[in-house]
């Protein structure tokens, strides 16, 4: 189960790595020569950026569980030691706490 877990991890960390890639390529074409389209270009580039900062999160979360998993401690709550629930891992299967410490 972890080793089917663990590659879906992996799969989904190679494409939140092509979308900041995709990501870096919009912003290396530069700005238009015309103000209002810059105005334009700026606000799609602050979009740009917290999607960029949540896949580098969401990538750390997911390399984290893998971490785990090869160190024997996945499903266990990384504050009180105690057991995460399954259902609490297929809502959120990077969870690093139970659903008590995570409150």
């Amino acid at each position: 189960m972890t080793e089917q877990l663990k590659s879906q991890f992996t799969q989904r960390i190679i494409e939140l790595q092509q979308r900041i890639s995709s990501i870096h390529k919009d912003f290396a074409g530069g700005r238009d020569a015309d103000w209002a389209e810059q105005a334009g270009e700026r606000e799609n580039e602050e979009v740009l950026n917290a999607l960029e900062s949540e896949a580098k999160i969401e990538i750390q979360h997911l390399s984290n569980a893998i971490t785990r998993m090869d160190n024997g401690n996945y499903g266990v709550c990384q504050a009180c030691g105690d057991d995460i629930s399954q259902q609490r891992l297929q809502v959120q299967p990077a969870a690093e706490k139970c659903i008590q410490c995570a409150e």
